[in-house]
This record gives C-alpha cells, structure tokens and sequence, in this order.
C-alpha cells in the first residue's frame, strides 16, 4: 500500500476529522446565542474566536481561538477505541476507552467531562432524573463510526446504535443517521442528495414494519411520522434548506419550526440543522460550517455534525488552511492528522480482509 497520506481515502478522514472540530471550535465561543445575537454583535461569523466565558468541563478547557470542546474530545476517545480494538468497536470496547480515559486523567475537569458517560457505561443503567431527554452525546462523537464503515452507511447505522447508550429515547437514532451519512459522504461519487438518501434508507432499513403499515399510509398519510420524530424533523428542515439555498436565508423558518426543546438543544435537532445547512450550502464545507455556526443556539453540536459531513464529502483540500492552523495549534494533542493516518491505515487492512473473502464467495458461485 503506497503512503495513506497520499490517498483519496486519507484526504477524506483527514477532512471529517478536522471538519468536525473547526465546527465545533467556532461555534463554542457562542454557543447558546440566537442568530440575531451572533448578527448585531459580529454581522456574519466566518472566523474563529477566542472565548470570553470561563472554560468548563463540557465546554473549552481553553480561552484561545480554535479551542474545541467536549463534542470532539468524546470524539477521540472514541477514535482511540477504534485503533486499540483494530476493528469496528463493540460496546464493551468503548465502556473500556472511557474506563481508561477515566482512570488516566486527574484534573476534575477532564474527569467531570466524562464522568457520567463513564458511570452510565459500567452500571448499564438508564438515566432517572433526565431519563427520555435525547441529548447530544451520542451524536456530537460518533463520525469516526462512518469513517470505520466508510462507504456502508447501514453497518454505520448499526454500529453507531449499538454505541449511543451514553445517550436516550429518539437520540440514539440521531446519532446512527449521522454516522450513516459520514459513511455514505465517503463515497467517491457521493452527491449532496445521496448522502441524505443513503442515511435515511439506513435507518428505514433498520426499522422494521408490518405488511399492513403501508396499506394504513395510503388511508393515513399523516401517519408516516409515527412514532419517527427524527423524519419529521429532518423534513422539515431539508424543505426549508430547498427552498431557500442559503444558510443564512433559513434561520428565522427553522427557528419557528424547531423550536428550543426544555433540555436546551437535542440531537433530533441537532441533526435536523447540521443536514438542513450541508443541503442549503450544497455541500460547500466553508458555507456548511457558517451557516451551522451563524444558526445560534447549540451551534457547537451543529456544527461538529455538519462539519463532519462536509469534510468527508469535499475532503480536507476543501478546508481554509487558516482554520486549519489555528484548531491545531489551540488542540496540539491529539494530533489529528496522524489519527487519521491510522484511521487510514485501519480501513484499508479491513477493506483487503473483506476483498478477500469477496473473492473467495465468488470463486464458490462459479
């Protein structure tokens, strides 16, 4: 295999990875701010800020530009999980990468990032006080599950389900719709409208209906969003971001139909936007990552989610190199370019494992 920094493949983990976080780094410093907010006080945001707020445990642990937040560090632990299984992750695997996240770290900042996803892991219990509340959690990391199964968005669905326990209720599907569209944006001949395609049939594909549902939508067709408020959301969203084109001109019909659930933000919502601005912007990654960002409101979650979609589909050429320095220089460690070399290397040693058992099967058909 000749060196994966020089691959197509390389170039569009590289580009999902950096992707995620400079969305996330740029959205922070505003996180929670409406539109019109972000508007008056800086016109249309396209750079990255340094925070004025002080840094916590589930947010910057940094005030420089370009510091990321918690959505990219739970990223990367589950990155690591990947590499130390060599594999596709099982849940026990990613119970032991936050086992040992837990236990290396002893700054009350790094543990409290991770605590509760740490202790919902190992006690397998569901949450009580917030039980039902369908966080970020799950959907905010879970890109390098569409990297692992690049080019497979229904294993990525599956695998990405399997791995949201951190998180609960319809979440969890949010979460597998994401990583079903990383995988399916890591297709070379990916378009915008696949890539929603792709990611919603995964998730059809893993539902499972009786013969009698479509003959009830033909009575009742308000009823294809029973008990699926993901597809509403989504629909919603992608009629706005097809109707207007531009990230900007969507807010206020979003703002009205999305409205700001009691927990804040949810990854229904999350995921809603981050695909209504990857359609609005045609899948341009600069317009993509702004749009996500000039939203408000959760805009960090927003923008990881979008970010990662449109780094996978454009590849890393299609980043600003000043975006680029500046969230490497303020996150030194990991070291995101080799990541994403072992990423590479990873996907490729399994792409010739199943190559050979392809051939194999057709040697048998023969």
């Amino acid at each position: 295999m000749p060196k994966p920094e020089r691959s197509a493949l390389f170039a569009k983990i590289y580009g999902c990875l950096l992707g995620g976080a400079i969305g996330d780094a740029m959205g922070g410093p505003v996180e929670g701010w409406n539109y019109q907010q972000i508007q008056e006080r800086y016109g249309h945001l396209d750079r990255l800020l340094p925070y004025e707020k002080e840094p916590a445990e589930h947010n910057h642990w940094a005030k420089q530009a370009g510091a990321y937040t918690d959505d990219t560090r739970l990223k990367h632990v589950l990155c690591q999980c990947i590499l130390e299984r060599g594999d596709v992750p099982e849940r026990g695997d990613f119970v032991k990468a936050l086992a040992d996240y837990y236990y290396s770290h002893d700054k009350p900042i790094e543990r409290g990032f991770i605590e509760e996803y740490f202790l919902k892991s190992l006690y397998g219990a569901r949450k009580l006080i917030y039980g039902g509340h369908p966080t970020n959690g799950a959907i905010m990391m879970n890109s390098p599950l569409g990297l692992i199964h690049a080019c497979r968005p229904r294993q990525a669905f599956a695998t990405a389900f399997e791995l949201a326990f951190i998180t609960d209720g319809y979440a969890k599907e949010s979460a597998a719709i994401a990583a079903a569209a990383v995988a399916t944006a890591m297709r070379p001949d990916a378009t915008v409208d696949s890539i929603i395609d792709e990611a919603l049939e995964a998730a059809a594909w893993h539902r499972r209906e009786g013969p009698l549902w479509p003959v009830q939508l033909e009575k009742f067709p308000w009823a294809r969003f029973e008990g699926r408020p993901n597809q509403m959301l989504i629909s919603f969203a992608l009629e706005a971001a097809r109707k207007h084109r531009d990230v900007f001109a969507i807010r206020e019909e979003l703002y009205q139909k999305l409205q700001v659930s009691p927990v804040g933000s949810e990854a229904g919502q999350t995921l809603a936007v981050a695909l209504a601005m990857f359609v609005a912007a045609q899948g341009d990654f600069r317009q993509t990552i702004i749009g996500a960002v000039n939203y408000g409101r959760d805009n960090d979650s927003y923008a990881t989610v979008a970010g990662a979609i449109a780094g996978a589909y454009s590849s890393v050429a299609a980043i600003p190199n000043d975006w680029i320095q500046t969230v490497r220089a303020a996150n030194p460690e990991p070291d995101m370019r080799q990541l994403a070399v072992k990423l590479t290397e990873l996907v490729a040693r399994n792409h010739a494992l199943e190559q050979r058992n392809v051939t194999d099967l057709e040697r048998l058909l023969q």
